[in-house]
């Protein structure tokens, strides 16, 4: 494979990071016509994050796909949403499982050892009817796993032998997807403050107003109308607007959230429509654990949410607002901003 299709199809390697500092493409570069083209690329790659959750393939030229996702990646950077961060992330990294799903297995083991440092082997090895392809030592293993949800990924439902785990190609591409978005996201959620030249400035403006004009459609708008929104806690808002990002929250904070969802009135049904943005959706085990939780099953306890005070210790609080220095518990938070919220209405409606 070329080095100029690579960095078009992987522009996340370390390599190709290194190819694109020798560009050095300053503001004053990116305003030139020669780069335009690969300005609409970054422009696109952001809109169909946005719009659809992945970014298509485009290579048709390898110059443009590869300049854009720098340009791409600056761009999310300063429109500084940390929604947009996780979709933006977890779209570049879908669109680079679905291209691996081409690549021969030594590529993808030397991607995984050189850009990653996993201890992995190739092997071939036929098990209940399934081809292994890979062993993989269990640290690296673990590092990634906790990022996916369904059962059939538990360590004690996989083989493993002197420290390895055999795994096949397309296991270890969902593997490598995960470190992959997680690199993504490490560079767009250092969010910067530039002066941009008006015709890139124009175009933040466009992805903002996309990014608004969809906003309601992946938050608000999914919840039902008992729900208020504008009332969630900062880390509740947090963890719900990340959820239907298709970030994989940690258990504390999938806790957290539908603890709280239950306590203000949403129904099992629509909390569990909401998860179904995940990927490696488990249909079955996610309303086992929604009803636990809502006191259907087990014990018949009906949780409410951790205090504020748990979720600081867990690293589930997040940017906390002034009205959250006042407030001990989440629900405490929802309760006072609706009564406020309310009240403002009346007063709006008497003037």
């Amino acid at each position: 494979m070329s080095s100029e299709k690579v960095a078009a199809m992987y522009p996340f390697l370390n390599k190709v990071v290194e190819l694109v500092d020798i560009w050095n493409l300053t503001m004053d570069k990116l305003i030139d016509p020669f780069y335009t083209s690969a300005i609409d690329r970054a422009e696109q790659r952001i809109s169909q994050a946005i719009l659809k959750g992945e970014s298509e393939v485009d290579l048709e030229n390898f110059l443009d796909e590869f300049l854009s996702f720098p340009v791409a990646v600056m761009f999310v950077k300063v429109l500084a949403e940390d929604f947009l961060d996780r979709r933006y992330a977890l779209s570049e990294a879908t669109r680079v499982k679905n291209l691996m799903m081409k690549e021969n297995e030594d590529w993808i083991a030397s991607l995984a050892r050189v850009e990653f440092d996993w201890s992995i082997r190739q092997i071939e090895r036929n098990i209940d009817n399934l081809s292994y392809k890979f062993e993989l030592h269990f640290k690296d293993y673990l590092k990634n796993v906790t990022e996916i949800r369904d059962l059939k990924w538990k360590l004690v439902n996989k083989r493993m032998n002197a420290g390895y785990i055999p795994l096949t190609k397309q296991e270890v591409i969902r593997l490598l997807q995960v470190e992959i978005e997680r690199r993504i996201y490490n560079l767009v959620s250092k969010h910067i403050i530039i002066n941009l030249p008006e015709p890139l400035r124009e175009r933040i403006d466009r992805l903002k107003e996309l990014l608004d004009e969809n906003r309601s459609r992946f938050t608000g708008g999914d919840l039902p109308a008992q729900v208020l929104h504008d009332a969630l806690p900062p880390c509740i808002k947090h963890a719900f607007e990340g959820l239907v990002a298709g970030r994989r929250a940690g258990h504390m904070e999938r806790f957290a959230l539908t603890s709280f969802l239950i306590n203000v009135g949403m129904e099992v049904d629509d909390i569990v429509k909401l998860f179904a943005s995940v990927t490696d959706f488990d249909e079955q085990y996610t309303r086992y654990q929604i009803e636990h939780i809502a006191g259907l099953r087990g014990s018949r306890t009906r949780y409410t949410p951790p205090t504020c005070s748990t979720l600081r210790t867990h690293g589930v609080c997040n940017k906390p607002d002034n009205l959250c220095q006042y407030i001990k518990h989440p629900l405490t938070y929802y309760r006072k901003k609706v009564q406020d919220l309310v009240l403002e209405q009346e007063v709006q409606t008497e003037e």
